[in-house]
């Protein structure tokens, strides 16, 4: 019996294998190609912000080493530390020459706060030209100097390059 059109003659259906990962697809290496510029642009900024940046960790790890060791000689390098990190952050001929209440509504603006014209800064001033008498200050005193100096360090708007 040779009748082509027999159910004898029939066979099971064959399923195809599955669909193979390789080569991908193009819209996959597009996906892919976005995927690294964007890495990268955000991998660049990442290190951009943390380089510009390097002198406030800088000046903070100074600032604990003088909180630690609330000596003389310590607490006088207070003055110099916030100069040298605003110098850092502005150009030296908007920064350099301030000094007294000036000095102080510059720092008290640049980081949004008012602790500098409220006291601090003049304790401040007073630490830079401290003899070397450990009386002449309040451990109050020391203290709000002290985090004055942490608050403006840690929130000073730098000013941007080219402005």
């Amino acid at each position: 019996m040779n009748d082509t059109g027999s159910l004898q003659n029939l066979n099971d259906i064959v399923l195809p294998g599955p669909v193979p990962w390789w080569p991908l697809a193009p819209g996959w290496y597009v996906l892919f190609a976005v995927l690294a510029v964007a890495l990268v642009y955000l991998a660049g900024r990442w290190w951009n912000a943390r380089s510009q940046n390097r002198y406030r960790r800088q000046a903070l790890a100074e600032l604990a080493a003088i909180r630690r060791d609330q000596n003389t000689g310590s607490l006088q390098q207070l003055p110099v530390l916030v100069k040298r990190a605003a110098l850092a952050a502005w150009p030296r001929e908007q920064v350099a020459s301030l000094n007294g209440p000036a000095w102080h509504r510059f720092l008290d603006a640049s980081a949004g706060g008012g602790q500098f014209g409220a006291g601090a800064g003049a304790t401040l001033d007073r630490l830079a030209y401290r003899t070397h008498r450990t009386d002449e200050h309040s451990q109050e005193d020391l203290e709000q100097v002290l985090a004055a100096a942490e608050f403006w360090l840690k929130h000073h708007a730098a000013q941007k390059e080219g402005v």
